[in-house]
């Protein structure tokens, strides 16, 4: 990274960035990734590593992806396995969208009139809140999230890599708990109901069976992340000088608080007009026992609607400001966007095959299933038990993403085995997400850490992959330590999980 951006030069941190930043491309790193998961796959193939899924049963073989069988299928699949990349539309589209109310100063003067009076560490809460409880939006919430933090922080004349930061860091390590009930919830607890049946089949536990100890986890988390912010990251960068810093001290004029207000009306109509119609017990946007969270049409509509805000938003201030005369305005704009993400689309090429050969190798799988079989051996304290299965979901989250999908493997193992030691199912449930979402900001498997990459260059060109973990694993570190705390304290003072969920079984 560029001295401008960098003010320490010494300790751990900036040693992090300087060896990472001295690494190859990302392109290059995950060219090399590529090719030690194909050599990987072949030798443990040849030497017959297999593991037996615990819940169904099956023998899972690590799959040797350099036969010729295997290349031959992969070379008919690369142009699928692109358009497969469950990122790449979205991020497209949302730069677009947002690129518009970027691009004619929406953002920027929006900010500036509404944090005005906003100052120091109440900026970084505020954002550090909003990106809390953004994995409502799904996936989706790691672009969008970062990406408004960093305008956030650029309108307010701080630096915009430390807003970016600091929201990828917040959805990742929020991500698998919540204030506002969600689709884990409705996954996850009928994998859990399952696997304990191997105990006592009559169990049953209701869908909020750990909302007490997920909905505290989001606060801590949003405090843990200003701290963090404010006492390790934020000091490391200096003053913003990149070719998209703008005045700070701009007041704004009457013609941008008048398109401003314009702006809020339309999205506000708009977002009336969704409140309104979701009002109805029998609403399209209802789910079929009328929840507005649980498998509700809404929930699958909200990058729709965000998209619907941003491009109302930046259309109706651009025509109020005179940036925005015609459509050719508007297309010139989403063109300039869509232009800022171009790296992340020549990564995505690369990383799209690396997520195929991983997953059809089953290294993933077979690395999960054995960790998780050498924990269940071990003789110690319930709450040493706790502390490791916590860890070996943070490890396990640097490899296999999926929430569900890990915990398809883990749950028939661990939660018939907490039982027995005496914990409810809800628990090991609840330190399966908080684990699980410890690594979510770091581990470049995240299929948007390619765009976290593209967003920080477009910032500062030399943003590398160094400075990323460098700005990233004081979160990581510090949200494993208040996760682990939260599970200790809850174990020791037996406070109820969730609503009607003991932390003791029976």
């Amino acid at each position: 990274m560029s001295d401008v951006a960098i003010v320490g030069k010494k300790g751990f941190l900036s040693a992090v960035e300087r060896i990472g930043n001295r690494m190859p491309h990302p392109l290059g790193i995950f060219l090399g990734i590529i090719a030690l998961v194909l050599l990987a796959s072949a030798i443990l193939s040849w030497a017959g590593v297999t593991a037996t899924h615990p819940q169904s049963g099956e023998v899972i073989r690590v799959h040797n992806m350099l036969t010729l069988d295997s290349i031959l299928t992969w070379m008919s699949k690369l142009s699928v396995n692109l358009q497969n990349f469950p990122v790449l539309a979205i991020v497209i589209v949302m730069a677009a969208a947002t690129g518009i109310a970027e691009q004619v100063g929406f953002f920027t003067v929006a900010i500036k009139h509404s944090l005005r009076g906003v100052r120091g560490i109440y900026v970084v809460f505020a954002v550090a809140c909003i990106a809390a409880v953004g994995n409502i939006a799904g996936d989706v919430s790691f672009a969008i999230v970062p990406a408004l933090s960093a305008s956030v922080f650029l309108g307010m004349g701080r630096h915009p890599l430390v807003g970016l930061f600091l929201g990828y860091a917040v959805v990742g390590g929020s991500f698998g708990v919540s204030v506002i009930p969600g689709s884990f919830d409705a996954i996850l607890t009928p994998i859990s109901i399952q696997s304990a049946h191997l105990v006592d089949v009559n169990f049953d536990m209701n869908i909020l069976n750990g909302y007490y100890l997920l909905a505290t986890s989001t606060v801590v988390v949003a405090v843990i992340a200003t701290f963090v912010t404010v006492v390790f990251v934020e000091p490391r960068f200096g003053k913003y000088e990149g070719e998209l810093a703008a005045p700070t001290d701009i007041e704004v004029t009457d013609v941008e608080r008048r398109a401003l207000r314009r702006s809020y009306l339309s999205v506000g109509l708009f977002l009336l007009a969704i409140i309104v119609a979701a009002i109805p017990q029998n609403s399209f946007l209802r789910s079929p026992t009328g929840s507005l969270v649980i498998d509700a049409p809404l929930m699958r509509l909200v990058f729709p609607i965000l998209l619907i805000v941003f491009s109302l938003a930046g259309t109706v201030f651009g025509v109020g400001t005179g940036k925005i005369r015609n459509l050719r305005d508007m297309v010139h704009l989403m063109t300039e966007a869509v232009k800022t993400i171009a790296p992340f689309i020549v990564i995505a090429i690369v990383v799209s095959q690396f997520l195929y050969l991983f997953n059809e190798s089953n290294l993933g799988a077979v690395m999960a299933i054995r960790g998780g079989q050498a924990l269940t051996h071990l003789a110690v304290p319930v709450v040493v038990v706790l502390v490791l299965f916590f860890l070996l979901e943070a490890i396990a989250d640097m490899f296999i993403i999926s929430g569900s999908a890990r915990y398809l493997i883990f749950a028939p193992v661990f939660v018939p085995m907490m039982m027995q030691l005496g914990i409810h199912p809800a628990l090991t449930q609840a330190i399966h997400r908080m684990g699980g979402s410890v690594a979510n900001p770091l581990t470049p498997l995240n299929a948007f850490f390619p765009v976290l990459l593209g967003l920080a260059q477009k910032y500062d060109r030399n943003v590398g992959m160094g400075t990323i973990f460098s700005a990233i694993i004081p979160y990581s570190i510090a949200y494993s330590i208040g996760y682990l705390v939260l599970i200790i304290v809850w174990y020791f003072l037996d406070l109820p999980v969730g609503f009607g969920t003991p932390i003791s079984y029976p």
